[in-house]
């Protein structure tokens, strides 16, 4: 909860050098300054376990890059696919996989649901240079079943799960003479209701969807999306235009395009070109990066030179106007894997990627939520060949993990990310608040999660010296005053916040922090060297609040108060004040507005101010 202070309406033409809060919302200017400042900026001092680095300014904990490996299968003979689904229906997550050399589609169940004890299961054993896996219910029976395509002559297939429990299998041949169909996938084309079948062919150079004419998976009646498509390899569907029907999505020699679906029966298609320049692109698919509601495009480049992995923005929701924004350019070479999924869950969209000749799985945290700004976490630098990345909870503990195939060590593997750590912390330089303060308030504004906590720590100190800011003070949970806490006429003052969470799936988040006083003295000084009427704080005030004003010399003051309507309410007695700052309570009053004027010899100034319960 975070409650912001109602401006001030000055009445008199008093000019004030003092400030009387200090606001911190953005530390994206990173650690490093001690101080002391006069305002808070965007940078701070220093920082353990978190990340503050964001557009959004936001501090949340910072991603752990350690993350454990579980081996499913080591000799899974040119692993070439991998994809997750519960295949046998029991609500955990299974791993499917295709074997290019071994001429395989397999699935392994996850025993346990904790994703470190499998069984292999067979699907299909001689499936000629599978390179493409997938799994959707092609059939409408509520069942996953399984798809596949071969880059020699075996075409495109799928199996149907007999049992829904994946001990029994039937393979049914979409299009047998596909040849060298290079990437397979399924979605509703014709938007009649069942699944449809999309293939790439590099032999044919085409991009193809087949209908599925009775929602049974048997019957297939064949459509061309471009027959002109050289060396087609990865092909994806998703609503580009945003209106309403399926979009096809996929490579053209070096170019990257998209298809629109023009009537939404998927028989008419036309063309855009979304990048005519990316080299050998072996992987596309489609997320809002940006988390403007319409559909980005990505890219992974196999022979990329400065652009391996890269995002294309939809500017206009239309998908005729892109703007491209590389996520990873060099040395990153052999590109042949993207994906994207909210790995860090701060509901923005994150990036996959997999580096072929460099054995790299990476991905890459959308730091702004904007997609403009990116911070690489490590999966593994030894992974034999990853031609296939995918990101699904396999251990059921609600986080993103990673799914790779490694098409040169045989390997189907999964990392278990382990997300955020327990707890961290940020500094903030240390604040002159170029007065002699009565401390009045801390608050803050922040998102925390059921297991999660944000508190603050303050000190004080006549000193900015860093030995001599002293200890901190006892933790604080909610925001609250800070009388007894700091020690008023201290004029430097420096904050801890601290983040914790007992989930590792989950991350608090601290948006903005604010600390409040009464300016007493200025620059030290305890005298005025004019007549003041000073602001009315805090205000909104609670039924008895307090006039604070300021007198250069010895001088005769008169104070009144009058409502809203100009009634006189009060009069304080005139009286005879010594040079300095003084304060007068006044009479409990009943919620409203109200104005308080001061004269003082020639001196007349007027106040706003409001009471509430």
């Amino acid at each position: 909860m975070y409650r912001r202070i109602l401006p001030l309406l000055i009445i008199g033409s008093i000019t004030f050098t003092y400030a009387d809060s200090a606001t911190q919302t953005d530390w994206s200017g990173g650690p490093g300054v001690w101080g002391p400042v006069t305002r808070f900026g965007i940078e701070f001092y220093s920082d353990s376990g978190i990340t503050c680095y964001s557009g959004s300014g936001d501090i949340t904990l910072g991603m752990i890059d350690d993350v454990v490996g579980h081996n499913v299968a080591w000799d899974f003979d040119g692993a070439a696919s991998v994809y997750s689904e519960d295949i046998d229906g029991d609500g955990d997550m299974d791993i499917l996989g295709a074997a290019y050399s071994e001429n395989e589609i397999t699935w392994w169940e996850n025993l346990d649901g904790s994703g470190t004890s499998w069984t292999e299961n067979v699907i299909e054993d001689y499936f000629h240079h599978v390179v493409s896996v997938y799994s959707e219910d092609i059939d409408g029976d509520g069942d996953m079943d399984a798809i596949g395509s071969s880059s020699w002559k075996s075409g495109i297939a799928w199996w149907e799960n007999v049992d829904g429990a994946g001990t029994l299998w039937i393979d049914h041949y979409v299009d047998e003479e596909f040849y060298y169909a290079k990437s397979v996938y399924s979605e509703d084309i014709d938007g009649d209701g069942d699944m449809d079948i999309l293939g790439a062919s590099s032999g044919f150079d085409e991009i193809t969807w087949w209908e599925n004419q009775d929602g049974s998976g048997i019957f297939w009646i064949e459509h061309i999306v471009d027959e002109h498509c050289p060396g087609a390899d990865c092909v994806h569907a998703e609503d580009i235009d945003g209106d309403g029907d399926m979009d096809v999505i996929g490579n053209s020699g070096n170019s990257v395009n998209w298809w629109e679906n023009l009537n939404g029966s998927g028989i008419f298609w036309a063309r855009h070109t979304v990048d005519g320049d990316f080299d050998d692109p072996r992987c596309v698919y489609s997320e809002d990066i940006d988390g403007d509601g319409d559909m980005d495009i990505l890219g992974a480049a196999a022979l990329g030179i400065s652009d391996d992995i890269s995002w294309w923005e939809n500017a206009d929701g239309t998908g005729t106007s892109w703007v491209k924004h590389i996520v990873h350019g060099y040395f990153f070479e052999g590109s042949h894997a993207v994906y994207s999924a909210d790995m860090d869950n701060d509901g923005d969209m994150d990036i996959l990627g997999s580096c072929f000749y460099e054995g790299e799985v990476d991905w890459f945290e959308n730091l702004n939520g904007l997609g403009t700004s990116w911070s690489e976490h490590h999966i593994d630098g030894n992974f034999g060949g990853p031609n296939s990345i995918y990101a699904e909870d396999i251990n059921g503990d609600g986080i993103m993990d990673i799914l790779g195939a490694a098409r040169i060590w045989d390997d189907i593997t999964w990392w278990e990310v382990l997300s955020y750590p327990p707890e961290g912390s940020l500094v903030s330089s240390v604040l002159d608040v170029e007065c002699s303060p009565l401390w009045s308030t801390i608050d803050w504004s922040a998102l925390e999660p059921a297991e999660t906590s944000i508190s603050f720590q303050l000190r004080s100190s006549v000193d900015p010296d860093s030995g001599a800011m002293g200890p901190w003070s006892d933790t604080l949970y909610v925001p609250c005053s800070l009388e007894g806490i700091l020690t008023d006429s201290e004029q430097y003052v420096q904050y801890k916040v601290i983040l914790e969470t007992s989930d590792p799936g989950i991350t608090p988040a601290l948006d903005e922090v604010m600390l409040t006083w009464d300016p007493l003295g200025i620059s030290g000084d305890t005298g005025s060297d004019s007549f003041e009427l000073l602001p009315f704080y805090p205000n909104p005030a609670c039924s008895a609040p307090s006039v604070r004003f300021g007198l250069p010399e010895t001088s005769t003051v008169e104070l009144s108060i009058f409502d809203v309507s100009g009634r006189l309410l009060e009069q304080i007695s005139t009286e005879e004040y010594p040079a300095g700052y003084h304060s007068v309570f006044l009479d409990e009053l009943s919620p409203g507005i109200y104005f308080c004027r001061m004269i003082s010899g020639e001196f007349m100034a007027t106040q706003r101010f409001v009471v509430i319960e």
